[in-house]
């Protein structure tokens, strides 16, 4: 894969002697970034390494010091260092989030949903408030998930998979 390519795992289902099969659910399915890429998920993977501990400027760009911070995250979290998000380290690098929490991690939704989803007036404060709840449960309802208002893996991986 290029550099600063972002690419999403697109098999869901198989076809197999005209009958559809599932071959992984959609939470196992992660998008791929590495050095190189700009955007929305590159800022998540930022504030999420942060909130984890391995800080690093939250600018949206995959350059040397983000690369730097996720091999670190992977080695701590015994990964093969290899600098690149994908299906490995996404499930290890979210934090589940619901009304009430603080932090990175809720900055990263927050900036998420409102760059990428048209929230725009949702502030990126880090608190998980009254206005972030509604926020995600409109997404949730949005795109088929069940509405509990909760970040866990499979709202992340919706949040990440269907637009950056």
């Amino acid at each position: 894969m290029a550099a600063g390519t972002t690419t999403v795992a697109a098999s869901a289902a198989v076809a197999t002697r005209g009958h559809v099969t599932a071959a992984r659910p959609m939470a196992e399915i992660w998008p791929v970034v590495s050095q190189g890429a700009r955007g929305n998920r590159v800022r998540a993977i930022q504030y999420l390494l942060n909130q984890r501990g391995f800080t690093v400027g939250v600018d949206g760009d995959f350059g040397p010091a983000t690369t730097a911070k996720v091999k670190d995250f992977q080695r701590n979290q015994h990964i093969d260092p290899t600098g690149i998000v994908g299906d490995v380290t996404w499930p290890r690098l979210i934090v589940t989030v619901h009304h009430g929490d603080r932090g990175d991690a809720v900055r990263a939704v927050q900036d998420y949903l409102r760059r990428a989803y048209g929230f725009t007036s949702l502030p990126v404060t880090g608190n998980f408030l009254d206005q972030t709840l509604a926020a995600v449960k409109t997404f949730q309802a949005r795109y088929g998930l069940e509405v509990d208002g909760i970040v866990g893996p499979i709202t992340w991986n919706t949040i990440v998979v269907k637009h950056d």
